[in-house]
């Protein structure tokens, strides 16, 4: 189960995130963050991942494909607070270079 708290503050948005980010918790907050890009002029989204201790492929997918939409509004994707578990993952994966974490 994944779980946000939303922080918006002009063109900077913040989602506070705990719990798991995993397949069975993707789609919400893909949805979410679409919602947000398209209802408020956000140049700068982070997410503070403190609370996040699981991360699976999907969540992966979901991070690069956030990143990537930003990019595209000329904006910025920033993760914080990103736990040792996690950046491991991201490393295996490649994706550390990737990100700003």
């Amino acid at each position: 189960m994944l779980e946000w708290q939303e922080i918006l503050d002009g063109e900077n948005a913040t989602l506070i995130l705990t719990g798991k980010l995993t397949f069975e918790s993707t789609a919400d907050l893909r949805n979410r963050t679409k919602e947000l890009v398209l209802q408020h002029p956000i140049t700068r989204l982070t997410f503070d991942m403190d609370n996040v201790r699981f991360i699976d492929s999907s969540g992966l997918g979901l991070l690069v494909s956030v990143k990537n939409t930003m990019t595209k509004r000329n904006g910025s994707f920033i993760m914080r607070n990103v736990c040792d578990t996690v950046r491991n993952i991201m490393k295996q994966t490649g994706l550390d270079r990737y990100f700003e974490l």
